[in-house]
């Protein structure tokens, strides 16, 4: 299920009466240096004293007990007795490879970093990694231990915030599916694997795709792998084409030069399906209004309102034809033709 809705006059009143010392400031920084020294690995069998944990993930033990009871405090962690602690399911998240890992996304200490720069991005509206990097991905394709660390998180993220959404949808008109933008090639294979008929095609940036050829995630099966740049050229033959949390990270125009490659691209009478956030136009609270912020200042994209996604997609030459919500999710599906 999706997580409940915090609520914000709680959120501001910690953060603003205490600042720095607030559970909001702090939570962030805790959690990490748990995921790091590897505490909920640790907890993995069952619960341990605070002085045993610390001496498998190398902590001073007084040090490491105060984290403990910090994380006991808001359910990442119970305390069973004096100083021994156990994982809630909250606290499982924090391990490697579990259901719902967050860990390397927990380890992200990049985007942390662009953040004391965000103010820039205020003032000229462009992206921290524009100066510095030449833009986000830029600065992926330069660094290839940055990228294979954005790649896991984008497969945390997806595993975890719209996991039916291959599940779900109704695949029996499809032939050729296509990922632009697919990453590693998470929520590829975990539709090739609900309807196994399927040909896939995995399109991405050319350092993705060699990744994903050496690490033989798709060997034996019926997947291309497809290397390019989507702003220019779409490979052809696929009559789905998936664009799963891609277009929040690029401008309008940007978005409008995928959107034409794929509908240049597309076999007559094929489909493209966006799963994103949708902005509600009123003031509610919704997630998206906030990954939209740190989109504006990491990557220089934007999250959308529906309304605002039905006008890219006509000025690509699409017509958006359905929007659904994906069960159990803050994310939608739009489908265009």
């Amino acid at each position: 299920m999706p997580e409940p809705a915090p609520q914000p006059a709680l959120l501001l009143d910690d953060y603003l009466g205490l600042i720095d010392d607030s559970c909001v400031a702090i939570l962030p920084h805790v959690l990490r240096i748990a995921a790091e020294l590897g505490v909920a690995d640790v907890l993995a069998d069952g619960p341990r004293a605070a002085d045993e944990i610390a001496d498998a993930v190398g902590a001073h033990p007084d040090a490491l007990h105060r984290l403990l009871r910090a994380l006991a405090s808001v359910g990442v962690l119970t305390e069973e007795g004096a100083r021994v602690f156990r994982l809630t399911p909250a606290g499982h998240r924090l391990r490697a490879g579990a259901e719902g890992s967050v860990r390397t996304s927990l380890l992200n200490v990049e985007s942390q970093r662009a953040w004391l720069r965000g103010i820039d991005t205020f003032r000229t509206g462009r992206s921290v990694f524009d100066d510095q990097h030449g833009g986000f991905f830029a600065h992926k394709d330069a660094d290839g231990a940055s990228d294979q660390a954005f790649l896991q998180r984008m497969r945390e993220r997806a595993a975890r915030l719209y996991p039916r959404f291959a599940t779900d949808t109704d695949w029996s008109e499809c032939g050729t599916v296509m990922d632009l933008g697919g990453g590693d090639g998470y929520q590829l294979d975990a539709i090739l694997r609900r309807a196994p008929r399927l040909r896939g095609v995995l399109f991405d940036r050319p350092a993705v795709v060699a990744s994903v050829r050496a690490a033989g995630t798709f060997d034996g099966r019926a997947c291309e792998l497809a290397a390019g740049d989507f702003f220019e050229r779409v490979p052809a033959g696929a009559d789905t084409h998936l664009l799963c949390s891609v277009l929040h990270d690029w401008t309008d125009d940007q978005c409008v030069s995928i959107l034409r490659a794929s509908r240049a691209a597309l076999e007559p009478g094929g489909r493209l399906m966006i799963v994103e956030m949708l902005v509600p136009e009123d003031g509610s609270w919704h997630p998206s209004k906030w990954s939209d912020i740190g989109m504006m200042v990491l990557t220089g994209g934007r999250e959308r309102s529906a309304r605002e996604f039905e006008a890219l997609l006509a000025e690509a030459g699409y017509t958006l034809s359905a929007v659904r919500a994906v069960p159990d999710s803050a994310f939608s599906v739009l489908e265009a033709k």
